[in-house]
């Protein structure tokens, strides 16, 4: 019996916490308002944190960050409406793996979330940051680097995608195969399609057939028509 009595009592300990923990997310929860053209935010209660005053907010807060437009300029802001990242940038993309891909000068780079450019804004394009590692472009081609900003994966294909189970999608004369962190090619380029690893697997596309293929480019299932 006092095993049982201890055993609800953990339970219901546990759901108070989760209950607790959820109902304080959802009072960190910022909504959007609009006064005279500005942005703004308020919280659940229907109080106003942020003051409208950006003339555009892109997307939601992702870790911790949204995005904020003055004047054709994109910078970013905290949950509590400080301004951390001034709008100096002609494009941003929301913070993955604790840093943003920024545009500047028609220059791609990444800042961390003081606003300090951790990636120098050198490259053509860029992706965001998955497993470490984000794609970028230089002269027409691809690679990846890493979160310091070291060249992983030498920008030497048309095509990249970003890693998924260690291993990140690249394309060359108009094939798909992966490379793996280290910057070496897993599969070779064979397949006229290629999707991300998930369990292990990938679905990729040879001769209009379709399969699934392991770790070491080996089919597992197909390749078989649609």
């Amino acid at each position: 019996m006092k095993c049982l009595v201890f055993a609800c009592a953990c339970l219901a300990l546990v759901a108070a916490t989760t209950a607790s923990g959820g109902e304080k997310n959802r009072q960190g929860t910022l909504y959007e308002i609009k006064k005279d053209g500005k942005i703004g935010f308020i919280n659940r209660e229907g109080k106003v944190v942020v003051p409208p005053r950006f003339d555009d907010v892109r997307g939601k807060f992702v870790e911790g960050m949204a995005r904020i437009q003055v004047n054709d300029l994109w910078g970013f802001m905290n949950r509590s409406g400080s301004v951390t990242v001034a709008p100096t940038y002609e494009d941003t993309d929301d913070f993955s793996e604790g840093l943003a891909r920024v545009k500047g000068r028609n220059k791609w780079g990444f800042i961390n979330k003081t606003g300090k450019p951790v990636i120098p804004l050198r490259f053509d394009d860029a992706g965001n940051f998955r497993e470490g590692l984000a794609k970028v472009k230089l002269n027409d081609r691809w690679g990846f680097v890493d979160l310091s900003g070291k060249m992983v994966v030498p920008p030497v294909y048309r095509d990249a995608e970003d890693f998924s189970e260690g291993f990140g999608r690249v394309r060359t004369d108009g094939k798909w195969g992966y490379v793996d962190k280290s910057g070496a090619l897993a599969v070779k380029p064979a397949f006229d399609d290629a999707g991300p690893f998930a369990d292990g697997l990938a679905k990729v596309e040879k001769g209009g057939k379709k399969g699934y293929i392991d770790r070491t480019g080996k089919f597992v299932w197909g390749p078989e028509k649609d």
